[in-house]
C-alpha cells in the first residue's frame, strides 16, 4: 500500500514541513487564518488534519462530518463565489421564465441566483410534484409565470427548489451532470423543448451537451461567478500548511485544484530555510470527490491518494478517513489509489454535497 514507502503520509508531511513552522509570516498567517476561517469542531490538538478546499469554508458540511470524525480542519475555499451584475442575462432569463419548457438546476447556489433574480412578485401554486418525490409546493417561490418544469441534479438542490415553492419534476437518481441529463432524456422528448440552465460561470458542458443532442434549445445562462484562488485565502493556506499533522488535501472540483495552487503561487518570498508553499503543497496526498477532479490532480502533477466511490459528504468523509487510516474497515475504492481504473460515471453534485459547486463544474 502507499502507506508502505516510509511511513504514513502524515508523518512523512511533518518531516517535510518541519521548516515552516519557524517562519514568523507563516506563524502570523495562522493567526489571521483563525480569524478568517473558524473551526466548527475543536478535536484534539494531536489529531490529523486535512485541508478542505470547498467554498463554504467552515460551513461546509463535509467540514462538520469529518470535525465530528474527530478529524481537525482547515477551511481554504480554493474557489470564491461571486454574484452576477443584475439586470444581465439571468436577470432577462428569470423574467421570461414562462417562455421555457424545463428550468435545469445544477446547484442550490443557483437556485438562490435564480430566485433573487426573479425577485417579488405575484405568486402561484408550485406544479405537482412527480410522483413518488414528495415535496414542499406551497407556492413561496416568487415567480408569476406559469409553465416551466424543474429538475435537480441532486438532494439539496431539490431542497432548495422545494423551500423555495417550486416542485420538482425531475431529480437525477444519479446525481451528477450525466445522470441530470439522461433523467431529462428519460421523462420525455426534449426535441424542440426550450431549456434553461442557469449555472457557474466555470460550468462543465457535458449536460448540455447531453440537452442538444436529444434536440433541445439549451439556454445557458451565469447564475454566479466562480473565482478560482481567492486572495483572502492565502493565510489560511499558510497556516495549514505548517500545521505538521495536516495529512490530506481535499478537493471536489478541477478548478479548487487549480485555484489551491494559485493561491499557494501568490506568496511572497519566505525564510531561506522554508520550502515554498507549492513546494509543500506538491508534497502532500489530495483526496478526490470523483473522476473529472482525479483527472485534473493528476494532470497537475499532485499525489491522488484517494477517491471518493459517490460525489457525497459521506463518500468524501470516508475517503478521508481512509486515508488517514481512522476507519476500522477501508471503503470498497480502498487501495486504489494512484491507478484508480474501474469504469464509473464521471460525478457531478451529488447528495448533499451539491449545495456548492463540485464536479459538474470544471
Amino acid at each position: 500500500m502507499w502507506r508502505d514507502r516510509g511511513g504514513t503520509h502524515a508523518g512523512q508531511a511533518a518531516d517535510r514541513r518541519g521548516r515552516i513552522g519557524r517562519d514568523g509570516a507563516v506563524e502570523r498567517a495562522a493567526g489571521a487564518s483563525r480569524e478568517l476561517f473558524p473551526m466548527t469542531a475543536a478535536p484534539a490538538p494531536a489529531a490529523p488534519a486535512v485541508l478542505v478546499t470547498r467554498p463554504g469554508g467552515s460551513r461546509d458540511p463535509l467540514v462538520a462530518r469529518l470535525a465530528g470524525s474527530g478529524v481537525r480542519v482547515h477551511a481554504v475555499p480554493a474557489v470564491a463565489i461571486r454574484d452576477v451584475n443584475p439586470g444581465g442575462d439571468l436577470g432577462a432569463a428569470a423574467g421570461d421564465l414562462s417562455g421555457y419548457d424545463w428550468v435545469v438546476m445544477t446547484s442550490a447556489t443557483a437556485v438562490a441566483a435564480l430566485v433573487a433574480a426573479v425577485g417579488p412578485g405575484e405568486r402561484r401554486p408550485a406544479p405537482a410534484e412527480v410522483p413518488g418525490r414528495p415535496g414542499v409546493a406551497d407556492g413561496r417561490m416568487p415567480s408569476a409565470p406559469a409553465g416551466p418544469k424543474f429538475a435537480a441534479v441532486g438532494p439539496a438542490t431539490a431542497r432548495a427548489l422545494r423551500e423555495a415553492g417550486i416542485a420538482v419534476t425531475v431529480e437525477a437518481a444519479d446525481a451528477t451532470g450525466a445522470g441530470l441529463g439522461h433523467a431529462l432524456r428519460a421523462a420525455g422528448d426534449l426535441a424542440g423543448r426550450r431549456v434553461l440552465l442557469p449555472r457557474a460561470s466555470a460550468a462543465g458542458p457535458e449536460l448540455p451537451a447531453l440537452l442538444r443532442a436529444a434536440g433541445a434549445d439549451v439556454r445557458e445562462v451565469v447564475a454566479y461567478e466562480t473565482v478560482e484562488g481567492p486572495a483572502a485565502s492565502l493565510p489560511a493556506l499558510a497556516a495549514a500548511l505548517a500545521d505538521p499533522l495536516l495529512g490530506a488535501v481535499v478537493v471536489a472540483s478541477g478548478s479548487a485544484v487549480r485555484g489551491l495552487l494559485a493561491i499557494a503561487a501568490t506568496a511572497g518570498p519566505r525564510a531561506a530555510d522554508s520550502l515554498p508553499l507549492e513546494a509543500v503543497l506538491r508534497a502532500l496526498p489530495f483526496v478526490s470527490i470523483g473522476p473529472s477532479t482525479s483527472e485534473e490532480v493528476r494532470r497537475l502533477g499532485l499525489d491522488l491518494a484517494a477517491e471518493a466511490v459517490s460525489p457525497t459528504v459521506d463518500a468524501l468523509a470516508d475517503a478521508v478517513l481512509d486515508v488517514l487510516g481512522r476507519r476500522g474497515a477501508p471503503g470498497p475504492r480502498a487501495g486504489e489509489r494512484r491507478g484508480a481504473t474501474r469504469p464509473r460515471p464521471r460525478s457531478g453534485d451529488g447528495p448533499p454535497i451539491d449545495a456548492h459547486p463540485t464536479e459538474v463544474h470544471r
